[in-house]
């Protein structure tokens, strides 16, 4: 298959050869190629997901407990800081602990997905080089390490809600759609950062800064009030509606206009980092 950027060579082996040649050229061409390549990337990226689960539990005694520990310790500190008055939050119609710890399950799957593309396409940074794999494949691979994730740690705060119960069914339908916001609004942020992220590790250590200032703009130690700059942060309608459908509450119309707003996101992401592609494989060489 032939597409603008890109020629193929026949020898022995097929050779992918990136060249600077404009991809919108021939839009319609780029777009059949993005489409190409978005169809033939599950199955790489279930074949990659499987063993990088496998490479990244094998040394560990612990395993999926790591998924959990962080969250069980901020949500320890901070019921403790509350407990001795140190810091004061608002009404949280639900155990503040169960609170803290639902916060922190949606922030870090949240975290996970805006991390995933550059860290998965730099860990395969051989791959992608050298093969004609789909990147795409990188993502989703990276995408369903997130989901996995957040499965695991639902696991385990799911039951204590029903112990304490704070757990209402009504709503729990709501679940996925704000789980697939969340992964949504992360990848689409991602991708963007993605091609520099690829080239540049300065990249990496901006985004971990600006998370670490972002997770204090969102309720998780405390509820946003309303008015201030924290009501601008997007993240702060799907956090509160994934908290929503565990608990029975409302789902305000703020995350359906965040939801709509992460899709577009993600489908312009993908294909600036199509653009930006060759480019990015000609300088990493």
């Amino acid at each position: 298959m032939h597409r603008p950027g890109v020629s193929l060579t026949a020898t022995a082996m097929a050779e992918t050869i990136y060249t600077a040649d404009p991809e919108l050229q021939h839009p319609l061409r780029f777009l059949a190629a993005a489409g190409v390549d978005l169809r033939g990337a599950f199955p790489v990226a279930w074949h990659l997901f499987r063993r990088n689960l496998r490479v990244t539990y094998r040394r560990s005694f612990l395993g999926y407990l790591w998924l959990f520990l962080p969250m069980a310790t901020t949500a320890l500190l901070c019921l403790y800081l509350q407990s001795r008055r140190i810091v004061t939050v608002g009404e949280t119609g639900m155990p503040y602990a169960l609170f803290v710890l639902t916060g922190m399950t949606f922030w870090q799957f949240f975290v996970e997905a805006l991390n995933a593309p550059a860290q998965r396409l730099k860990v395969e940074r051989q791959l992608i080089t050298r093969s004609r794999v789909p990147h795409e494949a990188l993502m989703m691979a990276g995408a369903l390490e997130a989901v996995l994730n957040v499965l695991v740690r639902l696991v385990v705060v799911v039951p204590l809600l029903l112990i304490n119960q704070v757990l209402d069914g009504t709503s729990l339908y709501l679940l996925p759609a704000t789980l697939a916001a969340l992964l949504l609004l992360g990848t689409g942020g991602g991708l963007l950062i993605a091609p520099l992220g690829l080239l540049y590790d300065d990249v990496g250590r901006a985004t971990a800064m600006i998370t670490g200032f972002w997770f204090f703009l969102s309720p998780i130690l405390y509820p946003i009030p309303p008015g201030g700059i924290a009501t601008l942060n997007p993240v702060t309608p799907l956090i509160d509606a994934a908290r929503a459908s565990l608990t029975g509450g409302t789902v305000g119309p703020a995350f359906f206009i965040v939801t709509l707003i992460a899709i577009a996101l993600t489908v312009f992401g993908w294909l600036l980092y199509r653009l930006a592609q060759p480019h990015v494989i000609a300088r990493l060489g």
